[in-house]
């Protein structure tokens, strides 16, 4: 065993001897499964029953074990909770990554008797203090999330005392609108990533208790159920992963775990994120057979080097909005629905992307008129939100509901040739959930609803095994590991087009996130590297044969899709956060895989310096790197140790301006890249 092997080793034993023991040892006895009663060794979770913490019974019910090996280094434990009436089951499935110092774990609650079950209350997917061998001070390392805004995903951080407890839930239902479900609680030598599951209204809570341990609760913002006889409901996802090093560290590792973990494999394979060609430059409801084939010609016809058409909103009955709710498209504008549009993208070489949104059920459309019975209304509406009050929510906690919609658009993904599925969601779903709910079944629509979604993506990747799903929801407002182990989100935020707010969001979302991006609609070089990330949409007057921008796209494509793999590396910030455009902002992507990586730097309109050094990160320091200006000018060589203690300058004349370095290690084995 390598020493890299016994310290991962070493470190998954203190995480799991931590966070285990207070499971095993709570459920550890005889061989018949009696719990040895210990009150200080509760599992990592919560709840009480009309009124009385699990605390004070959970130590007295039965506890059983079963083990299994799953894929990808993954060992999953169930620890099922009996009460001793055999009414009520509680079960925790634990699984351990092997291949990082990572848990992750579930809890589900079933009623299993004949009557209604106690009043379940508080329920509490994480309640327990993060133990590490790494000491305090800690900080908490946080993220906004996404509205639309410059600014969406902006770093945050905030000490961690005994004196006041940090509180987080994001606004409206969706996981990542206004804050991100994703946090480092970073110490004197490492910390823990810690993250929630739940694609609907979450919360979570941090504080260092009188010991110095950091308290950590998390789960739904509101349960108040009884469940009926044969009702079975889930709790919140949590993943709790150990890191050794700087905040930094713990990133990489997070996004590392990410891709193996919580990304999406279309046809078992890592999904192949698109360069694409978007004919957004018309109006949503202005798309049609005729404009779009033209477009996908014209396409190939100047070789551009994109491999996706993409068609987003507007091609339905009613078009956008007023059409959410009919799933046909135009017959004046499309009379032979989308499969020509598809099949001219297929002629191009091209994978076809179509934008659906079928959650949000418009007046006047196919299901609000026909369907009434799967649909939810909103109360407690905001004054903002007002202007919605007629709008109706498919409900996919309703099975038929659910089954109608799973088999209605993965038929339509089928006979229209759909390769990557964008489904967008433009709606505060809270606000229907809790419409006149009883008082004892509070939350359960939350729970149904949140099921339902996971469902019903299940259903189409079944269906189709070799579909992409695209995650819009407003851009970027359900970015939470559930959904992410299902989708991408191939447009990270509606705040679009401007630069700053591109570079920004880049720079701040790429620190929880490995894969996400948006794209440009200028071929200026600043406004354009602004936009690239793991993927970009290009959004262009492709209806124009002699438009002028058509050299110059292919260019800016040609470099893309040379450092598009990069944006899979480790991430390394080389500025500060900087929203001003009197700022320098820049960073690092690095391949170690591939001896490869980049750094990107943007000089901003209002800044007066033309120069800037950076030093870069995670380089072998005894290699040879050679570092080319993408610019112009020769490749000049460094080892590894230059640019991580000197670093390189940077400068650039013109303001603003985006300057963009490649370096590769000399003495990779040719081999190893790819």
């Amino acid at each position: 065993m390598t020493t890299a092997d016994t310290f991962r080793k070493r470190l998954t034993s203190t995480l799991i001897g931590t966070l285990l023991v207070l499971s095993i040892q709570a459920c550890a006895g005889e061989a018949d499964g009696r719990p040895n009663g210990d009150a200080d060794t509760p599992p990592p979770f919560s709840f009480r029953l009309d009124g009385v913490p699990s605390a004070q019974f959970l130590g007295s019910w039965k506890c059983e074990t079963s083990e299994a090996q799953e894929p990808d280094q993954r060992t999953v434990t169930r620890y099922t909770y009996t009460n001793p009436d055999g009414t009520l089951s509680v079960v925790l499935t634990w699984t351990v990554y092997g291949d990082f110092s990572g848990v992750e774990w579930v809890v589900s609650l079933e009623n299993t008797g004949t009557t209604d079950s106690p009043l379940i209350t508080e329920l509490l997917a994480a309640d327990l203090p993060l133990e590490s061998p790494v000491k305090g001070p800690y900080t908490l390392h946080y993220a906004d999330g996404s509205q639309a805004q410059p600014t969406d995903f902006h770093p945050r951080e905030a000490n961690l005392t005994s004196e006041k407890e940090l509180s987080f839930a994001p606004s409206g239902g969706r996981p990542s609108d206004g804050v991100m479900p994703y946090f480092n609680v970073n110490g004197n030598g490492g910390g823990l990533m810690a993250a929630i599951g739940w694609t609907g209204q979450w919360k979570a809570s941090f504080q260092c208790d009188v010991e110095g341990r950091v308290m950590f609760r998390a789960g739904m913002e509101h349960v108040r159920v009884r469940l009926h006889p044969g009702e079975r409901i889930r709790t919140p996802a949590i993943i709790l992963m150990q890191y050794s090093g700087e905040r930094v560290d713990g990133h990489n590792a997070w996004r590392k775990f990410m891709l193996r973990h919580c990304t999406p494999h279309p046809g078992g394979k890592p999904p192949v994120l698109p360069v694409a060609a978007s004919g957004a430059t018309i109006g949503f409801n202005e798309v049609s057979e005729t404009n779009q084939t033209r477009a996908i010609g014209n396409i190939a016809a100047h070789g551009l080097p994109v491999d996706t058409y993409w068609i987003d909103a507007g091609w339905t009955t009613g078009g956008f909005p007023l059409g959410m709710g009919t799933w046909d498209p135009d017959p004046a504008r499309f009379p032979h629905g989308l499969k020509p549009v598809s099949e001219a993208a297929h002629r191009a070489g091209l994978r076809f992307l179509a934008w659906f949104e079928p959650e949000r059920v418009m007046p006047g459309s196919t299901l609000y008129t026909t369907r009434a019975a799967w649909l939810l209304a909103p109360s407690n509406l905001p004054i903002d939100l007002a202007y919605q009050k007629d709008w109706r929510l498919l409900d996919l906690g309703n099975p038929e509901a659910r089954a109608w919609a799973a088999d209605t658009i993965a038929s339509l993904i089928g006979d229209y040739g759909i390769d990557i599925y964008r489904q967008d969601f433009n709606m505060h779903p809270l606000y229907y959930w809790r419409t006149d709910e009883p008082a004892d079944r509070e939350g359960m629509r939350e729970i149904r609803y949140v099921e339902g979604l996971y469902a019903y993506l299940d259903a189409l990747l079944e269906k189709h095994p070799q579909l992409l799903i695209d995650n819009c929801a407003s851009g970027g407002r359900r970015l939470d590991f559930e959904m992410m182990r299902r989708s991408v989100p191939l447009w990270r935020t509606d705040y679009c087009w401007e630069p700053v707010g591109a570079q920004c969001i880049e720079y701040a979302l790429s620190f929880w996130l490995p894969l996400h991006g948006l794209g440009a609609v200028s071929t200026n070089p600043y406004d354009f590297r602004s936009g690239m990330g793991a993927n970009v949409s290009c959004a262009f007057d492709y209806y124009t044969t002699d438009a002028p921008f058509w050299p110059e796209l292919k260019e800016r494509l040609d470099e893309y899709r040379a450092l598009q793999p990069l944006y899979w590396g480790d991430f390394y910030p080389l500025t500060p956060y900087a929203p001003g455009e009197d700022a320098w902002i820049a960073w690092q992507f690095d391949r170690p895989d591939l001896g490869m990586g980049m750094l990107q730097a943007f000089r901003r309109n209002a800044c007066k310096a033309d120069a800037l050094r950076v030093v870069l990160r995670g380089l072998d320091k005894y290699a040879r790197y050679t570092v080319k200006n993408q610019d112009g000018g020769e490749a000049r060589e460094y080892t590894g140790a230059q640019l991580m203690t000197e670093g390189i300058e940077i400068k650039l004349e013109a303001r603003p301006a985006a300057g963009v370095y490649t370096y590769e290690k000399l003495d990779m084995p040719v081999g190893a890249r790819r």
